[in-house]
């Protein structure tokens, strides 16, 4: 007697296994598997489209379109600038559904966003099933857009410019590449992998471009935790000798915060400024007159108060620039480059601006301000002209030595 097989509904019978195939093997293994997988392959969040757009100094506009089987409720933007330590959360605009067009609009009058500067983001949608997904991290340049920008690079310098030809451009890539080998030794750190020099034509066009990211500034600007250098040269060939001074005090600052890192904004500016001056190979000759001048009127700044800022008066920057200068060089000069590496390594340990001068020089400031005193604005006028210069030393070495002996030191006149 046969006995009849009795099968559930919708499930047919296996064969006996001497009739399956290799075929029919594997699809009676994975069938189970497929069918546990397809409720979570209808259930995902599927994003079809994500793009960025800004205005420069106007808005940014985050858009991104998604779809999924239950309906989307919630559109969240994640957002942080460069290495900021602050990720900023906004819910999107959106109506919910299936299929989704959710915004985001920052406006960078009312949150401003540096020149240049990195913006990460990723968004995070939810369903009404219960189900999150989290999109990876993308990476979107805050460009001036005002310009159409070209590019050159020579080693870690990226030089971007929109006013004159390629030889420019490279040029200005030549000079960046150069004086961050030099600054480099100077400041006695390694450099980056990778700086970007945007050059703009004019100073009213950098000065503009500065103040709709929400910053004020005078001939140039570094962020140096971006690795971005902003600067002002004209494309000809008086606007490249200019970058021999400005891009080596920028580039300075970018060095800087290679030495002491997150402590940078905590160290003092007169340090920070000073050794950025004292990179430049052609110092500004207002800084010292202004010093000049302060000094003969007993009107010098106490080192103090030059710990956290400059000020916004132009003739109290000038100042405050020509004295870090000089107090700056008068550490080389007597402590030497060891001690201002100390100094750089205390602030990146977080010392005070006080602190750090007691810890690595072993006098308080204003022992500091009376010794420079002394010993820099009485002293001779070969003294003061040697340590001048310090910045051209580095590069033209015994030659201008030789040229300050013959200045300075007097000749034997003959017998009678």
């Amino acid at each position: 007697m046969t006995r009849q097989r009795r099968y559930c509904a919708g499930v047919q019978p296996i064969a006996p296994a001497s009739r399956l195939t290799p075929r029919a093997l594997l699809a009676a293994f994975f069938a189970p598997l497929l069918i546990a997988l397809a409720p979570l392959q209808q259930a995902a969040i599927v994003v079809d489209n994500a793009v960025v757009a800004h205005t420069f100094g106007g808005q940014m506009i985050f858009i991104l379109d998604a779809h999924a089987n239950a309906n989307i409720t919630g559109a969240a933007l994640l957002t942080r600038i460069g290495d900021g330590a602050r990720t900023d959360v906004v819910d999107a605009d959106f109506t919910p559904g299936p299929t989704i067009e959710a915004r985001v609009t920052r406006d960078l009058q009312a949150q401003p966003i540096s020149p240049f500067a990195p913006v990460i983001y990723s968004w995070r949608l939810t369903d009404s099933a219960g189900h999150t997904l989290t999109t990876p991290e993308q990476t979107y340049v805050y460009e001036d857009n005002r310009f159409t920008w070209q590019t050159a690079g020579r080693g870690a310098i990226v030089a971007h410019w929109y006013s004159g030809t390629l030889a420019f451009g490279q040029a200005v890539a030549d000079t960046g590449y150069q004086a961050l080998g030099r600054v480099s030794r100077f400041i006695g750190a390694t450099p980056p992998a990778r700086v970007d020099v945007y050059v703009y034509a004019t100073l009213n066009d950098l000065q503009s471009g500065l103040r709709l990211g929400g910053r004020e500034w005078v001939g140039g600007h570094a962020d140096p935790a971006l690795g971005v250098v902003l600067v002002a040269a004209s494309p000809d060939p008086s606007g490249i000798s200019g970058l021999d001074r400005d891009l080596p005090h920028e580039l300075a600052h970018v060095m800087i915060y290679q030495a002491v890192g997150p402590g940078y904004d905590k160290m003092p500016v007169w340090l920070d400024e000073g050794l950025a001056v004292n990179s430049e190979l052609q110092p500004q000759a207002q800084y010292a007159l202004a010093l000049d001048e302060a000094a003969g009127k007993n009107a010098l700044m106490k080192l103090d108060t030059l710990c956290s800022s400059f000020g916004v008066d132009s003739g109290q920057a000038l100042l405050a620039y020509g004295q870090s200068q000089s107090v700056v060089r008068y550490i080389l000069d007597r402590w030497g480059s060891r001690a201002v590496a100390d100094l750089l390594a205390a602030y990146r340990d977080g010392a005070t601006c006080e602190g750090g001068v007691q810890r690595v020089l072993n006098v308080t400031l204003p022992e500091l301000q009376a010794d420079w005193q002394r010993d820099v604005l009485e002293a001779s006028p070969l003294s003061n002209f040697l340590r001048g210069l310090g910045p051209a030393l580095l590069v033209f070495g015994l030659p201008a030595l030789v040229i300050a002996a013959l200045i300075f030191v007097p000749k034997k006149k003959g017998r009678r």
